[in-house]
């Protein structure tokens, strides 16, 4: 790929002289092959024209005659090779100088917000010294600014690499004959791009043809042109639907699994993970395309879903929907393919999951290995989970469906909604996950991926998520939909052994808590019924940013629920912070506004920080110095809150990304659009650069235990309200009043956790 230092040197006048020169050139071709041109002269086709008129006798009328009628036609061909040279190239200068323009501009935007872009295209935070700032004022770049300008950076470098790749390829082939010219003919850039994308789908699907006997180079060769051209439409619908929907499954199903004992291990299944994983990147490119020949691929792969696909000579045979959910794991799948697939999957499972999905899935009958490497956290033989991951990729598909319902009812059931089928495990009704050997349920890892796209309305592996606007109508009822099925998961995932039952949902449902922290703030501001009274809408804006009242039981059951787990507690009162320092800048020069907002926030935290220490005291009740030190870890990462400061310094956006260690990035809604007034944030620095950075050791050093856990967790909840009062003014006795106000707050939300306190250890 191309370099940042080599696309900014890229010198174009050369290539720029290279356009006038073949522009000229095609000029002159095209009157030496047609005449017309100023003065006339003698043309090819007027020799042709004289050639054909004349009387020619003897070996004159045979060879000379065809010598010279040829050699006139041949400059047709010179012109048609000349034009297309000149078209390349046309079109490579102005797409190379687009590029260009892009990274230097990109290049200069960035810097201006102190993020540097080295000459591999690497982003590192840039902050002047305090001697060269002098008294300006510096703005250190947020994590997310670094990631966002490296991710700008390279999809230019990308860009510029396609133009180069194809506009070399294009040369190469219209240069190719040694003794003829080329009758290949491109319009421009775009015309070779598509030739090149349907002669290398050709390729593949000849490749293809051989399915298991395709040798490890052979392979290899497929990838490389299939990971190439994986996002191209052109491609991926050539090689779709000339593969056809039974073609596509046999070709997976053969080269995953040979069968006779020989599936593929060591250096062919490291292969074969990428085929995997760029085979599905295809597909799902495809799947987008509305053309009549996909929309039949499409209708042919759901029909073959109940199909088995078997092997030549291999009585086992997995079932079609088993072979395409495993290539389902990567890319965006088209919305309206995943629908009409996963009604029809989930209908087939519930009129043939008599002696259990295992059974279904995993019949020993019928065993194929279709996910590669093996053992990776790819969904295995379940195709729901398969299905599920696609859905995680598609927030708008996956909203619809589990707001849907299976498609029709039969002999042996009625027709049932997705979310009870997926979701409520003690449904009678409800799906029996498949368990692996050791009795887990992987398939709720893919759940809760789906579940998060669903409710927070972008991809759940987004490195840089952005909150979907609400600015039509369209939008703000998709961000109602959003809420309202969130609404449904704080209601079911309200107690920790709900939760615990579906091993590997924790992580999103934390996040999904993350992502809608405003709407679990809002529901949690009606104590005793209060809400209406107090103006609790006016507060949190609650029109304005579209929040929903989960129930104020059910919300601090499921905050309770999640904050019992390390990971999920970092998760939710990171996010916590965040929102509770927003809601106070929200309220702009209405002091009690502000500080109503900041002491909601500390009666969260204690919330938060009563179950966390409280499942802590449960799980190391009777080993003090285990204990201690899973306190004091908690405290140390609280620390975090000397970053999160209100003062009168510069705003920050609508959302900010939250770093939640080998999780995805969070994107945690502000209660502002634009920050203003005398309580502006500063967070988007030191906290989330802090979180970024700092990990824990599991040192066995445990400085004082559960006490400085606690105060940490005090000092957290404290500061935003602490740096409030320095901004305004506030005097000392005014202080008193709101430490004192506050410290209640903390404690009350903590009555919220407090099921069983003493243990011998408080």
């Amino acid at each position: 790929m191309l370099s940042v230092a080599q696309l900014t040197n890229l010198r174009l006048a050369k290539l720029q002289a290279a356009v006038t020169d073949w522009e000229r050139m095609t000029g002159k071709l095209r009157t030496l092959a047609g005449g017309g041109g100023v003065g006339g002269g003698i043309s090819a086709a007027d020799l042709k024209a004289t050639a054909e008129g004349a009387d020619w006798r003897g070996d004159n009328a045979t060879v000379t005659k065809n010598f010279v009628t040829k050699t006139a036609s041949e400059f047709n061909d010179v012109v048609t090779e000349a034009q297309s040279v000149h078209s390349v190239l046309r079109d490579a200068l102005a797409a190379l100088t687009r590029h260009q323009e892009d990274l230097r501009s990109t290049i200069d935007r960035w810097s201006k917000k102190n993020v540097y872009i080295n000459e591999q295209g690497t982003a590192t935070s840039a902050v002047p010294s305090g001697a060269a700032a002098g008294n300006a004022k510096i703005e250190a770049p947020t994590q997310e600014d670094v990631d966002r300008a490296a991710a700008e950076v390279a999809k230019i470098l990308e860009a510029a690499d396609d133009t180069d790749q194809v506009a070399a390829r294009a040369l190469r082939k219209l240069a190719q004959n040694t003794y003829d010219f080329s009758k290949t003919s491109y319009q421009g850039l775009k015309d070779a791009g598509r030739e090149q994308a349907i002669e290398d789908a050709d390729l593949a699907v000849k490749l293809a043809s051989r399915g298991a006997e395709l040798t490890d180079a052979e392979l290899k060769r497929f990838n490389e042109i299939v990971k190439l051209q994986s996002d191209n439409p052109v491609f991926a619908e050539r090689f779709a639907t000339k593969m056809g929907p039974e073609g596509t499954l046999q070709f997976w199903r053969g080269l995953a699994d040979p069968g006779h004992g020989d599936t593929p291990t060591g250096d062919r299944a490291k292969i074969l993970a990428t085929v995997q994983d760029n085979l599905g990147l295809t597909l799902a490119t495809a799947s987008r395309l509305d053309t009549p020949a996909m929309q039949d691929w499409k209708e042919g792969i759901i029909a073959a879903g109940d199909d088995r696909i078997r092997h030549p000579g291999i009585m086992s045979a997995p079932y079609g929907y088993q072979v395409m959910s495993s290539l389902m794991t990567k890319g965006t799948w088209d919305k309206a393919f995943l629908t009409s697939y996963g009604t029809s999957l989930i209908d087939f499972e519930r009129d043939n999951s008599r002696l259990g999905t295992d059974w279904l899935w995993d019949n020993p009958g019928h065993a194929a290995q279709l996910t590669y490497p093996p053992g990776s956290t790819k969904p295995d033989n379940d195709p729901v989970a398969g299905f599920l991951e696609a859905l995680g990729r598609n927030p708008e598909a996956s909203l619809e469906f589990f707001n849907g319902s299976n498609g029709r009812s039969s002999d042996d059931h009625e027709i049932l909604s997705n979310w009870d089928y997926l979701v409520d495990k003690d449904n009678k009704d409800g799906r029996e996950w498949p368990v692996d050997e050791d009795g887990k349920t992987t398939g709720y890892t893919n759940l809760g991926h789906a579940l998060e796209s669903a409710t927070l309305g972008y991809a759940y592996d987004d490195k840089n998520p952005d909150i979907p606007p609400t600015e039509t109508e369209a939008q703000k009822t998709a961000r109602d939909d959003r809420t309202e099925l969130m609404e449904k998961v704080v209601d079911h995932y309200k107690t920790a052994d709900t939760i615990d039952k579906q091993d590997g949902i924790r992580d999103s449902l934390a996040n999904m808590a993350a992502g809608h922290i405003d709407s679990l703030n809002y529901s949690m501001a009606n104590w005793g019924g209060s809400g209406e009274a107090t103006d609790r809408d006016g507060l949190f804006d609650a029109e304005g940013r579209r929040l929903q009242d989960f129930g104020e039981g059910d919300s601090a059951n499921f905050l309770r629920a999640l904050a019992s787990d390390k990971e999920s507690y970092d998760t939710v009162s990171t996010a916590q912070q965040i929102y509770g320092s927003s809601a106070m800048a929200a309220q702009g020069d209405n002091r009690q506004d502000a500080l109503d907002a900041g002491l909601h926030s500390t009666a969260m935290h204690g919330l938060l920080d009563e179950a966390r220490a409280e499942s802590i005291g449960k799980e190391f009740s009777e080993e003090k110095e285990e204990r201690n030190k899973e306190l004091e870890k908690q405290g140390e990462w609280r620390k975090f809150a000397a970053g999160a400061v209100i003062g009168a310094t510069a705003g920050v956006g609508a959302a900010v990304i939250v770093p939640t260690g080998t999780a995805a990035a969070i994107a945690v809604p502000l209660a502002f659009e634009t920050a203003g007034g005398a309580a502006e944030t500063h967070f988007a620095t030191q906290t989330m650069d802090w979180l970024k950075q700092k990990e824990f050791d599991n040192s066995d050093e445990s400085l004082e235990g559960i006490q400085e856990a606690k105060q940490q967790g005090q000092r957290n909840a404290m500061t935003p309200l602490l740096n409030y009062a320095q901004a305004q003014g506030m005097d000392a006795t005014e202080v008193r009043e709101l430490t004192r106000v506050a410290r209640g707050e903390y404690l009350a939300g903590g009555d919220y956790s407090d099921s069983d306190n003493v243990r011998g250890w408080s």
